[in-house]
């Protein structure tokens, strides 16, 4: 069954002056480089009110609207300047509660600030409930109503049931010098906080640091996901309320680095993902009592990559995957929510679609819908008439009609093993064109999806075919995929992207003589290694926040701060420093021949800028000329606007310079 879909414009009257004009079929830097202006779109539970975040003048706004009218009727920013909004939860039909973010003058890097607000769709009542800003004096007297809670928090139950009241594991923080930072040594505990008042007390804790938590459907805190020093999965299990924590193990099971996702609605049965021995991830589910496992979905090349579940939020109806593009697959056909995602699927073909809300009574549903090409929309579904009224884009200064789309495209290794990749064209002629390599960061665990890359279109748009490969030790494809890249960072894994990159020369897609290698993070030192293992393959090369001298990162960066980060650094680098100094940049400049820009942040906590300064030192003995940018108010990335233009400017310029489109 088709659905209809009404294109009626919802102009948000804060930022109509956004809005720009699509028959101009140009496209600046600036066009590409702005965030998005509206996000997390939710409707009320009632369907009365609907809340989106604006961004105006460089503020964010909480914008409530009558989802009748779809006028706007409220706007509030986050009480004190210079902060941002995070998440968005609709407590009860009249009250919301969001998280705050802040970006530093030294720093704009966007950090949680670990506050929480509360506010009522009449703006009243609008303060803060929990974090360090939380505390609050009485009137007429030095003592607080609430005391101020130093650290972050998770919301691990909304208490469906309580209008009042949700359910957060809170994180401590300990001073370090001048500044707070995580306690990596405490342990979490669970806190029942009232959304009007902020008053809250402990009704639980968690059994190791750092862990996360996972509710049943009587909001009892019944697992604990957690990584201990050698940086192993731990698994904590409790039966009921008053229970003592115990290690959750299951012995028989194919099942490995077992996560758990939800409980059934009658909590007698888990929902467990786990690798299926060294392949990808499974979905079980466990019969509590029983220890009975049976496993509902597994597809052998890929992981699952999102959970759908029914409108009550307690059973798995759907999972997807994404190889290519992505895919779901219905395990119950009947149920209600599962019906109206794939019917949402079919209707907006060549999308992918998420359902970010809906109301109480099921009849209606605020629908992202988002592709390669398509940043995303917003579309307010009624499930009755079976309906779609469009509301708003998220980001308008982008012309959908000059975006390209994102081909997937399977490359063979020069030892047979399928790589997962992705080619966007800047023309249909895809004949001896510059090319652009764009590895990604991480880079375990991480990995290039489909969807909508403003980077990658940016440099499409300005003439460059650019390449995304998800090599060995990228994450999503299994275990013995991703650990095939432990201890070979420079080696394996970098051969990957060469043997990609000569595929495209070989499809005659790639002009042999205009290829430039460019990444973020790992990226950065994917692009380095590039050049250094093949110096005739890449006539220039970017590294941006990388890692460039392998055997620094066991002393610099927050990586190194914790024991289980040591033992990641060990288990993915290896022990051998001599074998380190032989994959780092830093140590093997003399066989560089490409042209090289540097970006870094100053205030890099991830990749300190010691890397690139130890890089540039080395070239400086070679007489090894490259150029260099600084940022001194960024960290692992750049989340200035001011600072991006800079930096792509830089980037845009090199490229024509050394391989013009």
């Amino acid at each position: 069954m088709r659905i209809k879909i009404h294109h009626i414009v919802l102009f948000l009257l804060l930022v109509i002056s956004l809005q720009t004009n699509a028959n101009n079929l140009s496209m600046t830097l600036d066009d590409f480089i702005r965030l998005p202006t509206q996000t997390n779109f939710q409707i009320s539970p009632d369907g009365e009110k609907m809340s989106v975040i604006v961004k105006k003048d460089g503020e964010d706004l909480l914008v409530i609207l009558d989802a009748k009218t779809r006028q706007p009727q409220k706007a509030f920013n986050v009480p004190g300047s210079g902060k941002g909004i995070g998440r968005v939860y609709w407590v009860n039909d009249t009250r919301l509660v969001y998280t705050v973010t802040v970006r530093y003058a030294w720093d704009k890097t966007l950090r949680d600030t670990g506050d929480l607000v509360g506010v009522n769709i009449d703006g009243s009542k609008h303060r803060y409930i929990f974090g360090q800003s939380a505390g609050e004096m009485q009137t007429g007297s030095r003592i607080k109503k609430n005391k101020a809670a130093y650290g972050n928090h998770e919301i691990i139950d909304m208490l469906e049931d309580d209008d009042e009241h949700i359910l957060i594991a809170f994180y401590p923080w300990r001073i370090a010098g001048n500044f707070w930072v995580t306690n990596k040594d405490a342990k979490p505990k669970i806190l029942k906080l009232n959304v009007y008042d902020g008053s809250r007390r402990q009704v639980g804790g968690l059994p190791m640091p750092l862990a996360s938590a996972l509710t049943d459907n009587n909001s009892i805190t019944r697992f604990s996901v957690a990584v201990d020093k050698s940086n192993n999965l731990v698994l904590s299990y409790k039966a009921d309320k008053d229970a003592d924590w115990e290690n959750f193990s299951l012995d028989n099971f194919e099942g490995k680095n077992v996560i758990p996702i939800s409980f059934t609605e009658d909590n007698q049965s888990v929902y467990l993902s786990a690798n299926v021995g060294e392949g990808t991830r499974a979905l079980y589910l466990m019969n509590l009592n029983t220890k009975a496992i049976e496993k509902i979905f597994h597809d052998e090349k890929v992981n699952i990559s999102e959970y759908i579940r029914d409108f009550s939020g307690k059973r798995i109806v759907a999972v997807g995957t994404n190889w290519d593009k992505p895919q779901y697959h219905y395990l119950d056909k009947k149920d209600k929510k599962a019906k109206l995602h794939k019917m949402l699927v079919s209707s907006f073909e060549g999308y992918d679609i998420t359902i970010t809300s809906s109301t109480e009574d099921e009849s209606k549903v605020i629908v992202h819908v988002y592709s390669d090409t398509n940043p995303g929309d917003y579309y307010l579904f009624d499930t009755q008439k079976l309906s779609a009224d469009y509301l708003v884009t998220t980001r308008p200064t982008i012309k959908l009609e000059l975006m390209k789309p994102m081909n997937a495209v399977e490359i063979k290794t020069r030892d047979g093993v399928a790589l997962n990749s992705f080619l966007t064209l800047p023309t249909k002629d895809a004949k001896n064109l510059p090319l652009v390599v764009l590895p990604h960061g991480g880079p375990h665990g991480v990995r290039d999806y489909w969807g909508f890359d403003w980077e990658v279109q940016l440099l499409a748009n300005r003439g460059y075919a650019v390449l995304q490969v998800n090599y060995r030790g990228s994450g999503g494809f299994g275990t013995q995929f991703e650990e095939a890249g432990h201890g070979k960072w420079g080696t394996l894994m970098q051969d990957d992207l060469t043997d990609a990159t000569k595929y495209m020369i070989e499809q005659g897609i790639a002009d042999p003589k205009r290829i430039c290698i460019y990444g973020a993070s790992y990226g950065g030192y994917a692009a380095l290694m590039g050049t250094v293992r093949e110096p005739d393959l890449y006539k220039c090369a970017i590294g941006s926040v990388g890692v460039y001298d392998l055997p620094i990162m066991f002393e610099e960066g927050d990586i190194a701060e914790s024991d289980s980060g040591q033992a990641y650094l060990k288990e993915v680098l290896g022990n051998d420093i001599e074998d380190q100094k032989r994959r780092s940049p830093v140590h093997n400049v003399d066989k560089i021949k490409a042209e090289i820009l540097l970006i870094h942040g100053e205030e890099d906590e991830r990749a300190p800028i010691e890397h690139a300064e130890n890089l540039m030192e080395a070239f400086d003995k070679i007489d090894k000329s490259y150029e260099w940018l600084e940022l001194g108010n960024e960290g692992h990335g750049y989340y200035d606007e001011d600072n991006r233009r800079k930096v792509y400017t830089k980037i845009l310029n090199f490229l024509e310079k050394n391989i013009g489109s």
